[in-house]
């Protein structure tokens, strides 16, 4: 099965960086989650946990700020996949609960919430939704 979240979050940062080949932040791609205002998104890949960062007010044009966590394995309750990384002030959490979202025009099957410190980003993850055109 294709991964379409990935090619666009490559993508998305790609057109950020002004970078001639596709940024690729971990190096098997599990997971991806992004949200706005601000732009963020979120790759969880074989190693590591990425979370990059725009500037305030949803654009991902600006300077971009990246900050990796080491990989851990998600718990899952109730439906809820959970993943948790770091120490300290350094903390990441990532929930991603099976409900439609829609981001940009895309439709994801995943809501997602991720806390920083206190601090909460709400967003879209998983495949990107294809509806076929039959």
């Amino acid at each position: 099965m294709k991964r379409l979240l990935p090619l666009t979050l490559l993508a998305l940062a790609a057109c950020a960086t002004g970078a001639d080949a596709p940024y690729s932040p971990v190096g098997a791609f599990e997971y991806g989650a992004m949200g706005h205002d601000p732009f963020w998104m979120v790759a969880i890949g074989d190693d590591q946990i990425v979370l990059t960062m725009g500037p305030p007010g949803g654009r991902a044009d600006g300077e971009l700020l990246s900050t990796s966590y080491p990989r851990v394995l998600p718990r899952e309750t109730d439906g809820v996949r959970r993943w948790e990384s770091g120490e300290g002030t350094q903390v990441i959490a990532i929930e991603a609960r099976t409900a439609e979202c829609t981001t940009g025009g895309r439709a994801y099957p995943d809501q997602v919430t991720v806390t920083l410190s206190g601090r909460m980003l709400k967003g879209c993850g998983g495949e990107e939704v294809v509806e076929s055109r039959g």
